[in-house]
C-alpha cells in the first residue's frame, strides 16, 4: 500500500504537521496500525515528543518519537510524491524512528496527515 500527504498537509512544515497531530489527538487515544491489526495507544503528545504503546511491542512499555526525529523524517518524506514503509525505509536511517516506522505511519494515517493512494 502506498501513501501520499493529504492536500491539507502537503504544503505544511513539519512543525505545523506536529501541531496538527497534537491538536487532533487526546491522551490515551487508540489508533490502528497501517494493516489495522495492532492497536497503539497514544499516551501523550507534547511539543517535544509523542509517546505511544502497544501490548506486543517493547513489552507494552511506552515508546517515544522525539520532534527532532519526526522533523527529519517528515522533511525527507516531503521529497517523495508517493511512499510506503518499504520505499521510505532508507529515509528513516540514522534516526531513532527507524525501528518505529510502522507506528509512525499509523500515526500519520490516523491523524489525516497521509492517505492511501
Amino acid at each position: 500500500m502506498s501513501y501520499q500527504f493529504t492536500s491539507r498537509c502537503y504544503n505544511k512544515s513539519s512543525e505545523e504537521i506536529w501541531q496538527y497531530i497534537q491538536n487532533g489527538f487526546s491522551r490515551d487515544v487508540i489508533i490502528k496500525s497501517i494493516k489495522e491489526k495492532l492497536p497503539y495507544t497514544v499516551n501523550h503528545i507534547t511539543k517535544q515528543e509523542i509517546s505511544f504503546a502497544a501490548a506486543t511491542r517493547n513489552s507494552g512499555e511506552p515508546e517515544i518519537i522525539q520532534f527532532q526525529d519526526f522533523n527529519t523524517v517528515i522533511s525527507r518524506l516531503k521529497g517523495l510524491i508517493e511512499f510506503n514503509t518499504s520505499s521510505a525505509k532508507e529515509l528513516f536511517k540514522g534516526t531513532k524512528v527507524y525501528r518505529k516506522r510502522s507506528p509512525f505511519f499509523a500515526l500519520l494515517l490516523s491523524s489525516g496527515v497521509i492517505e492511501n493512494v
